[in-house]
């Protein structure tokens, strides 16, 4: 994917996204929030190279990548100059990572410690959109994140701002979501036809280790030959690029299947009952682990009418691995 500034080969400025980015840097370095100015590039409709809305996090990374500068990297090492046109002086590039790595801009509460047995990608927004072939065609497709209701109870919500931009549209209550989906869960995880078909899809991986680590070698490797050619000229940015994305999935998908390895030796019984009664002193992330073994995601579609206050099952989808 091409670098938000620059053409295809990455070597001539497209000066209609240049000035974009000369305004934003000027907006931010003057003291403007991220989240303001996505607000208003996404009012304005300016999109990113991939012509999907800017979010904090992708601005973020746009904002400190070298190549605006015309900067060289390797590996996320600055290795010299480019043969490109800067399109921000590198002093000003100096001051942007400065100013979003200071530590003063940080939630001072955030952490990555899940508090929420669903959140980190569990849920998805089912509420159905319009797009060019009529109304209701698509759903959302966005996480749901936690938040807690004005009264204090635990739900789980399509957020309309950051860091999703969904629909807005879609709230439910935790506490019920989650007996629910745990009841699920246990009862797939006691099934020895599930677990069978569990182990017979992470393959040999529990025993496999060596194999797969010489494999992410073997990945590891094959990227930093695509490097080399690319700083002789033997390939284009282009072709480093999806050299490099097709790397990321295959790393991702073997760390996948070892994990799913280990979650299926660490299962702590096989019957129902014992499996529920481990569920009720686990800790919260053991209890995440389990749930991945089994769940994908849960779409979660509009209610079907107000002030119901037992869950409506109707509304969940469940997608299991």
């Amino acid at each position: 994917m091409r670098c938000y500034g620059y053409d295809e080969t990455g070597r001539e400025v497209i000066e209609a996204e240049a000035t974009v980015i000369r305004e934003v840097v000027q907006r931010v370095l003057a003291g403007e929030s991220m989240r303001s100015t996505v607000a208003d590039l996404r009012a304005r409709g300016v999109t990113t190279s991939a012509g999907r809305p800017w979010t904090q996090q992708s601005l973020s990374r746009l904002l400190r990548n070298p190549r605006l500068a015309g900067l060289k990297t390797y590996r996320g090492e600055v290795v010299g100059k480019g043969q490109w046109p800067a399109i921000i002086d590198r002093d000003t590039h100096k001051k942007l990572l400065a100013l979003l790595d200071d530590p003063s801009r940080k939630q001072p509460y955030s952490t990555n410690v899940r508090k929420y047995l669903l959140s980190g990608g569990f849920l998805i927004c089912g509420y159905p959109l319009p797009d060019e072939n009529g109304p209701e065609t698509h759903i959302d497709g966005k996480p749901l994140y936690t938040q807690p209701s004005n009264s204090g109870k635990r739900g789980y919500v399509c957020r309309s701002g950051s860091p999703s931009y969904g629909c807005g549209r879609i709230r439910i209550a935790a506490d019920s979501l989650e007996e629910e989906v745990a009841a699920r869960a246990l009862a797939r995880l006691a099934s020895p036809k599930v677990r069978a078909r569990l182990e017979a899809a992470v393959g040999s991986a529990a025993d496999g280790n060596e194999h797969i680590g010489g494999v992410l070698e073997a990945i590891d490797e094959r990227l930093e030959e695509a490097g080399q050619a690319y700083a002789k000229r033997e390939i284009s940015l282009v072709t480093l690029k999806a050299i490099e994305e097709q790397a990321r999935n295959e790393r991702r998908d073997l760390k996948e299947k070892l994990a799913q390895a280990a979650r299926l030796q660490a299962l702590p019984a096989t019957t129902p009952e014992a499996l529920a009664e481990w569920w009720v002193d686990a800790p919260l992330e053991r209890r995440r682990e389990m749930l991945a073994l089994v769940l994908d995601r849960i779409i979660v579609k509009p209610a079907s009418r107000a002030g119901v206050v037992h869950l409506d099952t109707d509304r969940l989808e469940f997608v299991w691995k």
